[in-house]
């Protein structure tokens, strides 16, 4: 049986509860959960402590307020972001702003890291936007948790924890377990060297589990002394290349094109000949890499359509006739100068 206690705290409050408790009208309350219309901020602020202490929930605001929609869609944007994601969260978003410009909606930047949601609580708990779309989801699935809790739609872009949830995503593992075939056809198993970012992002876990994925099925591994995971810093990126530098590889693998072009630069600094001395790829191309000679074997993922089709697939789950279904774009492995045998 329960006790009196837990059986208040778990009623849903009504919108009318909080009217009540601070004598003002449903629809001002409305309008101060809602952020339309005019409330003063001292108004609102009453209204939103009065929501915490009520425990009324983003679900049940949901579910109460009968209001238009806001056109608006969260982007979900890591404040966290290393500089190696800075090229293809751009992309991704310009691909996003224009699918939603096109369809009549507007893309709104939503700030977080993996220990502080509250601006995405605040988005939510505001009704500031339809739907969202989580731009890089991290192994603890809180910003997913927190989305279905509230009963608003959201994708990612990229792979998510929530097994649940409507993902777009480029086929990471299936690219870099065939880049990384490819190159194990010229390479010693146990030459071939990788530096790859932090494993808390989803896409580098698939990037690394397609890089084992080629040597499982050539019944060979790795040597670990030639694997360099975790790298988010300059200082942490240095540390690693002298390591796995001073193991003399055959051949360096880079997670992605930021990565390889610190890679670059170091072994120009050196005098170290690209593919004379060592070859190099990238498990991810951009325009970064353009510049680089001798041009550089890499995967070619099309970050702008990564962005466009998330937005469509959340502006359709919105509509009439929504689509639940994830996708998982296709790539291109572009092999160049920079792995050649010599």
């Amino acid at each position: 049986m329960q006790s009196m206690d837990t059986e208040m705290k778990n009623k849903k409050t009504q919108l009318e509860d909080i009217a009540e408790a601070l004598g003002l009208s449903k629809s001002t309350v409305s309008r101060a959960i809602s952020g339309k219309g005019r409330v003063s901020a001292e108004t609102r602020e009453r209204v939103m402590r009065c929501i915490e202490e009520m425990h009324y929930t983003p679900n049940m605001i949901a579910k109460s307020l009968s209001e238009s929609k806001t056109y608006n869609i969260g982007v979900v944007i890591p404040m966290d972001s290393s500089e190696t994601e800075a090229p293809f969260f751009q992309t991704c978003l310009m691909g996003i702003s224009k699918e939603c410009a096109i369809r009549d909606y507007d893309a709104i930047i939503v700030g977080t890291d993996k220990n502080d949601l509250s601006q995405l609580k605040r988005v939510v708990g505001n009704r500031k936007a339809d739907g969202f779309i989580i731009m890089r989801p991290v192994a603890n699935g809180e910003m997913e948790k927190l989305l279905r809790e509230s009963g608003l739609p959201f994708v990612t872009v990229g792979q998510s924890v929530d097994s649940s949830a409507v993902t777009v995503d480029s086929n990471h593992k299936d690219g870099c377990r065939e880049l990384t075939s490819y190159l194990l056809m010229s390479s010693p198993a146990d030459k071939i060297g990788l530096i790859i970012g932090s494993m808390e992002h989803t896409v580098n876990k698939s990037r690394f589990a397609g890089f084992m994925k080629a040597f499982e099925a050539v019944h060979r591994a790795p040597s670990q002394q030639m694997i360099f995971t975790g790298i988010d810093s300059d200082l942490q990126f240095s540390k690693a290349a002298a390591a796995l530098l001073k193991n003399e590889p055959d051949c360096i693998i880079c997670g992605d094109d930021v990565l390889c072009i610190k890679l670059l630069n170091i072994l120009n600094e050196m005098g170290r000949r690209i593919p004379d001395d060592i070859r190099v790829a990238s498990f991810y191309n951009s325009s970064l890499l353009d510049v680089y000679q001798p041009p550089i074997t890499s995967l070619i993922y099309d970050s702008e359509e990564l962005g466009s089709v998330a937005a469509a697939k959340i502006i359709e789950m919105l509509g009439s006739s929504s689509s639940n279904e994830s996708a998982l774009l296709s790539y291109e492995m572009l092999v160049r100068r920079s792995t050649q045998q010599v």
